[in-house]
């Protein structure tokens, strides 16, 4: 069976919904409430669960890609990109980690930096509509990323090889270069 395209109003109450799990992964990660209140919000969160888990998405369905990325606002381990500019190949994204992403020492943790790269990239790698996977990514860390400063990742297609795709990325803030990937995407093969 198909998935019907979203409304704007379904699509925009999904991104509103991804954007207080977003806020809520912000507060609870840097929390000092008491036991009671934790216990609370808890059983609340809960409840909200329950209230969502009969409208799950079949994820094994044949238009699950299509619908993944229709509502990819609401993918709340990602952080939000927003497009600034885009051209066949090519694409600049805003980008804000919150609290939710430090790591120890104050700044954005590597991982979520990877994250943020195979995001992006997937978004130059996938314009044609055909899913690929990542099969390769390499990042050279450059400097720590701050926690909520307005960052920019700017990603390039690179080359086309028949199904490999081979793309790079940068993510800066302000003029400092925090990171730089090179990806090589495997577009699947038709009927996959």
């Amino acid at each position: 069976m198909a998935v019907e395209p979203m409304t704007p109003q379904a699509l925009q109450a999904l991104e509103d919904l991804g954007a207080a799990l977003r806020e809520l992964q912000d507060v609870a990660t840097s929390n000092e409430a008491p036991a009671a209140v934790a216990a609370a919000a808890a059983r609340v969160l809960t409840e909200v669960t329950e209230q969502l888990r009969p409208f799950a998405a079949d994820l094994a369905s044949e238009d699950s890609f299509r619908r993944y990325v229709q509502t990819s606002g609401s993918h709340t381990l990602n952080p939000v990109l927003e497009i600034q500019r885009q051209e066949p190949g090519f694409i600049e994204m805003s980008a804000r980690f919150g609290p939710f992403f430090r790591n120890a020492f104050g700044y954005v943790n590597g991982g979520a930096i990877a994250l943020l790269f195979d995001t992006a990239i997937a978004h130059v790698a996938f314009e044609d509509g055909r899913p690929s996977y990542t099969a390769n990514l390499t990042i050279d860390y450059r400097s720590p990323a701050p926690v909520n400063t307005p960052l920019v990742v700017t990603v390039r297609r690179d080359s086309i090889d028949g199904r490999k795709h081979r793309i790079s990325a940068e993510l800066v803030a302000g003029d400092q270069t925090v990171a730089r990937a090179q990806s090589l995407l495997i577009e699947l093969p038709s009927g996959d």
